[in-house]
């Protein structure tokens, strides 16, 4: 399966590919197998999409060349869940009718199928080249739409595209150089009149378990006669102007708190630093952080974004969590602690002790706990990837009390950081 990709294959990739530079086509690098997987794992992110109506971002959806509108979406697919065993050509004919095309982002975040598979094929390549520096993301594109309704593009700067054909129709690619562009097709982006240029591109033509490679700087458009599906894996490595915006993004998503207080008006406004201490102390940093050079903060964003990024393997979007926040008071996973749970060894729970406080990086995710040694037990038992029986652990750490280490792992499961095998310990629990 998977197995295919390992470090020579890679090496001969990025040989073959001119160190990235040139569009190629890798015939029938994965298996039948893999096919099936990526196949599930797009219809589990399908699901999630339709199911929950979340259409609000990165979601696109055409029918007989038209764009809808996300109001439109919504009428068409309100009452058409897609079921658990569905398949998914039968469910967007059924649904959207002879010729449509859904383009889909974010796939990492709405199906753990998909975001273990993709890496388990590109960690090799991680120790030739690295990890982008604004990480990675997985698009699909669904449908027998005929030529990709953006018509003729390019890429955003720096982000390099795989493309994992899973067919079963084939598709093809079109692609000019910069400068055969910009003379034939005067640079026009979007361009939607591709017939006349089209003696001027290559053609690429790719077919189920083919892999193909485009570099960002090439202008192209797709063809996709017969339904098809294709899974997208995007290297994201932006300008140094998308990176710093990243890195002010960064101090809003880990060091903001939500704070609904209001600020009153003010006397004697210019000179009033009421205003300034309400923004300070809306900055979840301790003093020493806030106190040193404006360049060590900077670090420290720096660094905590990599952290949450390593966390979930290098997926630029985090998972969706099974709740929106896990309260101690409520119950979650009923019945946990009858329960084995286990990590996926491809997403380490990194740890960090500051002061009094373990903080936690678990899939993209900066988590902060009052420290025992307990919990980083705890991590580090999970950390092995083994299943363990969570009345082991209760019975283990029984210093800490039982309803502490159920919320613990509780949290960790919500944000994905460790998963619940059902399998009842009916002797355990009466012991």
């Amino acid at each position: 399966m998977e197995n295919n990709f390992n470090r020579d294959w890679w090496l001969s990739f990025i040989e073959k590919n001119l160190s990235f530079s040139q569009t190629q086509v890798y015939k029938n690098v994965f298996t039948k197998d893999l096919v099936s997987t990526l196949n599930e794992g797009v219809r589990e992110m399908l699901r999630s999409r339709i199911n929950r109506l979340d259409i609000n971002s990165g979601f696109r959806l055409y029918i007989n060349d038209k764009e809808l509108s996300d109001s439109e979406i919504r009428k068409v697919i309100k009452n058409n869940k897609l079921g658990e065993t569905e398949d998914i050509e039968a469910y967007c004919s059924r649904v959207f009718g002879e010729k449509f095309g859904i383009i889909t982002n974010y796939g990492e975040k709405h199906s753990e199928i998909l975001a273990e598979h993709i890496l388990r094929t590109v960690q090799p390549l991680f120790d030739i080249i690295g990890i982008p520096p604004w990480g990675l993301e997985l698009t699909t594109f669904i449908g027998n739409y005929g030529w990709t309704p953006l018509g003729i593009h390019t890429d955003n700067r720096g982000e390099n595209v795989l493309h994992y054909h899973l067919g079963p129709g084939n598709k093809k690619m079109y692609v000019w150089d910069e400068e055969v562009y910009e003379k034939e097709g005067k640079g026009v982006s979007n361009n939607k009149n591709v017939e006349p240029l089209l003696p001027h591109a290559k053609e690429f033509e790719f077919g189920t378990g083919d892999l193909y490679y485009m570099p960002w700087n090439k202008h192209h458009i797709g063809y996709s006669g017969e339904f098809s599906v294709g899974v997208t894996l995007w290297f994201n490595n932006p300008t140094r102007y998308d990176f710093s915006k990243l890195m002010i993004e960064t101090i809003q998503n880990l060091f903001l708190k939500n704070d609904q207080s209001i600020i009153e008006s003010q006397i004697d406004y210019v000179t009033n630093e009421n205003t300034f201490l309400d923004f300070i102390n809306t900055l979840n940093v301790d003093r020493e952080t806030l106190n040193a050079p404006l360049e060590d903060f900077l670090k420290h964003t720096y660094n905590e974004y990599k952290k949450c990024l390593i966390s979930n393997g290098g997926w630029q979007n985090i998972p969706l969590s099974h709740h929106k926040k896990i309260e101690s008071t409520k119950e979650y996973f009923p019945n946990l602690e009858t329960k084995r749970v286990r990590t996926n060894n491809l997403y380490k729970i990194n740890t960090e002790r500051n002061g009094d406080r373990l903080v936690i990086y678990v899939r993209g995710t900066r988590l902060s706990f009052k420290y025992f040694d307990e919990l980083q037990e705890i991590i580090d038992m999970l950390n092995v990837g083994e299943s363990i029986a969570v009345i082991d652990m209760i019975n283990r750490f029984d210093r800490l009390p039982k309803d502490v280490v159920l919320y613990f792992l509780k949290v960790l499961i919500n944000n994905k950081g460790a998963k619940i095998e059902e399998v009842e310990l009916t002797e355990a629990v009466l012991c």
